[in-house]
C-alpha cells in the first residue's frame, strides 16, 4: 500500500513547532509560531479546543499518560500546565531565563505530577504540578549549551539531549548521573520503552538526533552504539525523530518524512540508509511521530503525524523565518544568538567599530531586561534597519556570517 494523507491541517499561521498524539490516539495537538495550541480528532481532523496564553512562539508539547493534562513551552520563557478538556491553565512555571525549548510530564503513582523543562539557558527545571510553589523542586545544570529535548523513563529518570553534544541520564532516585558524549549537537531524544526488534537481546533504547545529519540507537543503560542512520538533512535545524518497535521516523530539511528500516540496520546489511521518504509538506519538516499504539496495536503500526514551517501538520500513513537577537557589550563584541523555532546557535564576532560609533542598548520596552520584545527582525541574506534610530544593523548572508554591523 502506498503512503497516504489522511489529513492536512492549514490553519496554524507560520511554523508547526510541535506535534504529538494524545495518549489514547484519538486526538492529534499541535502548537506553533502563532502562539497558539489545537487539539483536533485525529480520525477527521476536526477542530476540538484551542490553547491561548503563551506571549511568544510554542517550541514543545507534552501530554500525561491519562491525557488529562498538557504541558507546554515557549519563547516567552514559561512553561504552561493545561486541563485538556476546559482549556484552562492549571499551573504557569516562569523561572527560566530564556526560551524553553522543550518540555516532558509524567511521574511515579500520578500521570501528571512532575513537568521537566529544558532552556537555552543551559537547565533542566523539575517542577512539582501538584504544589503551589513557583520554584522548581530541582535545578540541573550540567548542560554547557542549551536543553534541546527531556524526557521522562519510568518516572524517575530524565534523559537530557544538549547543543553541547551529550545526553545526560539523570536517576533522580538515586542520585546518579550518566553522560553520553556523541560530540555533535544533539536535537532530539527519544526514550523507546519497547525492545528493539531484531536485536539479540531484549533492550531498551534511546533514538537520539544529531545536527550531524546523523540519528543514533543507543543501548539505554551502557550507552553502547547499535547504529546510525543518515539521509536526511538535519545542519541547521531542530528535527525531531521517533520509532516505532522496527521503524525509525524523522522530518528534514528538504521538506521530506524520512524512514529507516531498524532491523536491516542494525544487522550491518542496510548500511544506515533510509528505506523510504515521504513527500506532502512544502517547508522544513520540524517533527515526525508514530502514533502512541504503533508498537502494539498492527493497524496503527504506520501512522505518522508531521509538522512543518510551511505551517502545515500531516497525519498519515507512510516559512522559513528566523530572528536574530544582537547587543554590543564594552569591549566591541558582536553577540548573535540564532533562536529560530527550529535551531540553536550561539555565535560571538570580534568586530572592529570605528568611532564614532556608540554602544547599543537592545532594550525595546524599557525594562532593562532580556525579552523577546528586544529582538531584532532580519532576513537571511538580507537586510533590515530597526525600527528605532541609533540601533544596532546586522547583515547576515546564507552561511549565517556576519558581513556587516552598523548603527542605523
Amino acid at each position: 500500500m502506498s503512503p497516504q494523507i489522511l489529513h492536512k491541517l492549514t490553519d496554524h499561521v507560520g511554523s508547526v513547532n510541535a506535534g504529538i498524539f494524545d495518549s489514547t490516539g484519538e486526538y492529534i495537538i499541535t502548537g506553533g509560531q502563532d502562539k497558539t495550541i489545537r487539539l483536533r480528532n485525529a480520525q477527521g481532523g476536526r477542530l476540538v479546543q484551542e490553547y491561548e496564553g503563551h506571549g511568544w512562539a510554542v517550541q514543545d508539547l507534552a501530554v500525561s499518560s491519562d491525557s488529562a493534562r498538557l504541558a507546554s513551552c515557549g519563547g516567552d520563557r514559561s512553561v504552561f500546565l493545561w486541563d485538556i478538556e476546559t482549556a484552562q491553565v492549571c499551573r504557569k512555571f516562569t523561572q527560566h531565563q530564556q526560551r524553553v525549548d522543550c518540555v516532558a510530564i509524567g511521574g511515579g503513582s500520578s500521570a501528571s505530577s512532575v513537568v521537566v523543562s529544558g532552556s537555552f539557558d543551559k537547565t533542566v527545571m523539575v517542577w512539582d504540578a501538584r504544589s503551589s510553589q513557583r520554584t522548581p523542586m530541582q535545578t540541573l545544570r550540567e548542560s554547557r549549551d542549551g536543553v534541546s529535548s527531556v524526557c521522562l523513563v519510568d518516572g524517575n529518570k530524565i534523559v537530557a539531549g544538549s547543543i553541547d553534544g551529550s545526553v545526560r541520564t539523570y536517576d533522580i532516585r538515586a542520585g546518579k548521573l550518566l553522560t553520553d558524549d556523541l560530540g555533535c549537537s544533539v536535537v532530539s531524544v527519544r526514550y523507546l520503552s519497547s525492545s528493539v526488534r531484531e536485536s539479540k537481546d531484549p533492550i531498551s533504547c534511546l533514538l537520539v538526533g544529531c545536527i550531524d545529519g546523523s540519528i543514533q540507537l543507543l543501548e539505554q543503560h551502557t550507552g553502547a552504539s547499535l547504529g546510525v542512520f543518515t539521509g536526511h538533512k538535519c545542519a541547521e535545524y531542530r528535527i525531531r525523530c521517533d520509532a516505532n518497535t522496527e521503524v525509525i521516523v524523522s522530518g528534514s530539511e528538504d521538506h521530506y518524512v524520512y524512514l529507516w528500516d531498524i532491523s536491516t540496520n542494525i544487522n550491518g546489511t542496510a548500511g544506515g540508509g533510509f528505506s523510504s521518504r515521504l513527500s506532502g509538506h512544502g517547508g522544513i519538516v520540524n517533527t515526525a511521530v508514530f502514533h502512541p499504539h504503533a508498537s502494539t496495536n498492527e493497524s496503527k503500526r504506520n501512522s505518522i503525524l508531521s509538522t512543518a514551517a510551511d505551517g502545515s501538520g500531516s497525519y498519515g500513513s507512510m516559512c522559513h523565518s528566523a530572528y536574530w537577537k544582537s547587543k554590543l557589550d564594552n569591549k566591541y563584541m558582536v553577540e548573535v544568538t540564532m533562536t529560530t523555532s527550529l535551531s540553536h546557535h550561539h555565535l560571538v564576532y570580534e568586530t572592529a567599530l570605528p568611532k564614532p560609533y556608540r554602544i547599543v542598548h537592545m532594550d525595546e520596552d524599557g525594562d532593562d531586561a532580556e525579552d523577546p520584545d528586544d529582538l531584532v527582525w532580519i532576513n537571511r541574506g538580507h537586510e533590515e534597519k530597526a525600527k528605532r534610530k541609533n540601533r544596532l544593523k546586522i547583515t547576515v548572508d546564507d552561511q549565517n556570517q556576519v558581513q556587516e554591523v552598523t548603527c542605523g
